[in-house]
């Protein structure tokens, strides 16, 4: 019997700037590139940050849209329902991959009588508190996926936990490369997120405030709603002239190439992207042992330093080290570059591929 040719639809709700928006990016240019049959499922209608291939098949919108009241998105869901049914029948899809907590149970009840595969991906830290209604919604609809993709060992606990899945399937995000600039090294630690509580820059600064900072200075690349308190922060500290917020950044290699330090102090992941992209880099990584993520691509020691949640004085002890330590920070280097060749973009996307013709 001839192997059935794989249609894969790629839903999310956007294509918004964001984590899993980048990666889902990546994947359908990659596979569309290869002359992959991909169809593109937006669940939103929205202005998108990231390019879409020419090469993808399909592409689907829906031409309609909500208002923040109760009423108004029961209805949006009602039409997106059927909206979904009519590209399923139009695209001829027989696998989708869906990315997002917040549309992947829709996204399975809107199979419920087809012959579709549907694969899921959470993307948030798997301790994050969910509604009693999304809560009772994946319980009953995951078990009807043909898997579950997980980005971090945690996540695949604690699904298991709610789901009782039998195929959950641990897949990393593919590793942005970011290109290296011949400049020279100057003595900058620098990290990069977006400036919400759950980054923590605040906590960061604090740090390097108290450490012996003479001659380095912290550059912040990010924007967000914490931006006027940690300017706050940085002036009654009177750092003004050592740590600088540089604002969000497309291009990251000029600032990755001048720093000897990625400080990386987030209390809360789904996937560390950005710390993954400066091990890959390579930088000598130093980060917090925080809810999911960073324990999965830092060995403590070996490729970079990973500390207990909340042990400021730890973090400072090692950060100092890093600082003073040219033969640490080539070690942590010469280590996690390997996780770029391991989390390629062409390596996660074949594994993937893998799983769905399975």
């Amino acid at each position: 019997m001839a192997t059935e040719v794989l249609k894969l639809g790629l839903v999310i709700p956007t294509f918004k700037q964001g984590g899993m928006e980048r990666v889902m990016s990546e994947l359908a240019d990659h596979w569309s590139e290869n002359n992959q049959c991909i169809s593109l499922i937006f669940l939103v209608d929205h202005e998108p940050f990231y390019k879409i291939n020419d090469k993808i098949q399909n592409v689907f919108w829906p031409n309609f849209t909500y208002n923040p009241n109760v009423l108004s998105k029961l209805g949006y869901k009602i039409r997106l329902f059927f909206h979904l049914r009519k590209v399923y029948k139009e695209s001829g899809i027989n696998t989708l991959l869906s990315f997002g907590e917040g549309y992947n149970a829709f996204v399975i009840l809107s199979t419920i009588g087809t012959d579709i595969k549907v694969y899921v991906s959470d993307r948030s830290n798997p301790l994050k508190k969910v509604s009693f209604s999304r809560h009772i919604f994946r319980k009953v609809l995951y078990p009807r996926s043909r898997g579950i993709l997980v980005q971090t060992s945690l996540s695949k606990q604690e699904l298991f936990k709610k789901t009782k899945h039998p195929n959950l399937i641990l897949m990393p995000n593919p590793v942005k490369i970011i290109p290296r600039e011949e400049v020279p090294k100057e003595n900058i630690i620098v990290n990069v997120g977006r400036l919400v509580p759950e980054k923590d820059q605040i906590t960061l600064i604090r740090i390097f405030d108290k450490i012996d900072n003479e001659g380095w200075k912290l550059e912040i690349i990010g924007e967000g709603p914490l931006t006027t308190v940690l300017e706050k922060e940085i002036a009654e500290r009177n750092l003004e002239e050592k740590v600088k917020l540089l604002g969000s950044k497309k291009n990251l290699s000029p600032h990755l190439s001048k720093a000897k330090i990625f400080a990386f102090t987030s209390i809360s992941e789904g996937y560390p992207n950005a710390l993954c992209e400066a091990m890959a880099f390579p930088l000598p990584c130093i980060s917090f042992d925080c809810d999911a993520g960073p324990r999965d691509v830092i060995d403590d020691g070996v490729n970079g330093y990973l500390i207990e949640k909340g042990n400021t004085e730890l973090y400072k002890e090692k950060l100092l080290k890093l600082m003073n330590d040219n033969a640490i920070r080539d070690l942590f280097m010469a280590n996690s570059a390997k996780l770029g060749k391991e989390q390629s973009t062409e390596v996660i996307a074949q594994k993937i591929l893998n799983h769905l013709n399975d």
